[in-house]
């Protein structure tokens, strides 16, 4: 076990990642540390913020060019450490840069005001799973800015995470061969102006689970979800169940589906704009299975814009529309009533991503 903070062995991580052997325990003290990066080259690690998250501010560094922590190793577990203000020279510092093998599990931690939040590479056999965490305000001058993008590896899980505010890039961008998001937010408030809030150009097979989305008034695209146009993959599905989204944008589309896929399935949604949106757009959606969708207002759930405390739970008139009367995803068993929090629900379902007020 390493154990870094003030009166501890390594004063700082990155001495802590120069020493550290496979299978080793990385304690990291709850404080800020500024300007120090690191490479982490070992496998089977267990890094973790102690006694609170322990918060890395770039301050003008980077490891090897790339952002904060790069993650080289196979199969570690990153908890409760926060990444903040990563820039770089070619303008996509992350707060961590993952070129790992085996799999990376990211937990209880944040990324803030980073180029990039979490970056991947394209390494076949990998995998990433992101638990419990936020991503925000991503933010690239004159580009784009991504909350989360991830390369073309084999998987990305995420569950109860909170993705908001990028600016100009997307919230969450995935070329993986498949991509499962469940029980998360995606928004922009009132002031974020992402492109797509979930973006999934190369296809693959995408399931969006339990799902809060918000598309802002100043979004610079006028889609929320973006599936397509590049595909890469052998199997290409889309999936949309309990989802509940709210478009306070005018115009444009719930969905663009810009290539043929193999099969598009939306089940018991809540898809709530402005009057004049398009639930799809595309020429691949004519073979979409709808079963339970429920077309509303975002009006009709007033809490749906509010970054700081967001509340999707409908208005009454929009409440007495959701009952399902059955179970039509039995793979959906918890809702998330605030960011990075989960709930168990049982019984019939109601359409959206929420089964009971917060």
């Amino acid at each position: 076990m390493l154990n870094v903070g003030v009166g501890q062995t390594y004063a700082a991580p990155s001495a802590a990642a120069a020493v550290a052997r496979d299978g080793d325990v990385i304690r990291i003290a709850a404080a800020d540390y500024r300007g120090d990066v690191a490479i982490w080259r070992s496998n089977n690690l267990t890094i973790c913020g102690v006694g609170g998250r322990a918060r890395l501010f770039a301050d003008g560094k980077a490891a090897n060019g790339k952002g904060i922590w790069v993650v080289v190793g196979a199969n570690t577990t990153i908890d409760s450490i926060e990444f903040r203000d990563s820039r770089v020279t070619s303008r996509n510092g992350a707060g961590i840069r993952a070129q790992h093998t085996g799999w990376l599990r990211v937990r209880n931690s944040g990324f803030f005001d980073n180029e990039n939040g979490l970056l991947t590479g394209n390494t076949e056999g990998s995998s990433l799973i992101i638990e419990n965490s936020e991503f925000a305000r991503s933010v690239v001058a004159g580009g784009l800015g991504h909350n989360l993008y991830v390369g073309r590896i084999d998987s990305l899980t995420v569950t109860g995470s909170y993705f908001h505010e990028a600016a100009v890039g997307h919230n969450l961008k995935s070329r993986a061969r498949e991509s499962v998001i469940e029980n998360s937010y995606l928004m922009d408030g009132p002031t974020g102006s992402s492109s797509y809030l979930a973006d999934f150009s190369e296809g693959g097979r995408v399931v969006l689970r339990g799902n809060l989305f918000h598309k802002g008034p100043l979004a610079q695209n006028p889609a929320a979800i973006n599936y397509g146009g590049a595909l890469m993959h052998s199997t290409n599905t889309l999936e949309l169940t309990h989802n509940t989204m709210a478009i306070t944008r005018s115009g444009g589309a719930f969905m663009n589906i810009r290539t043929a896929v193999h099969s598009i399935v939306l089940k018991g949604n809540i898809f709530a704009g402005t009057g004049n949106q398009t639930l799809m757009l595309g020429a691949a959606t004519g073979n979409a299975v709808q079963t339970g969708n429920v077309t509303a207002l975002a009006s009709q759930i007033p809490g749906a814009t509010n970054i700081a405390s967001p509340n999707f739970w409908p208005n009454a008139s929009l409440q007495a529309l959701l009952a399902l009367g059955s179970v039509l995803d039995a793979s959906y068993v918890r809702d998330a009533p605030r960011p990075l929090q989960l709930r168990a629900v049982s019984g019939a379902r109601k359409a959206g991503a929420l089964q009971s007020a917060p």
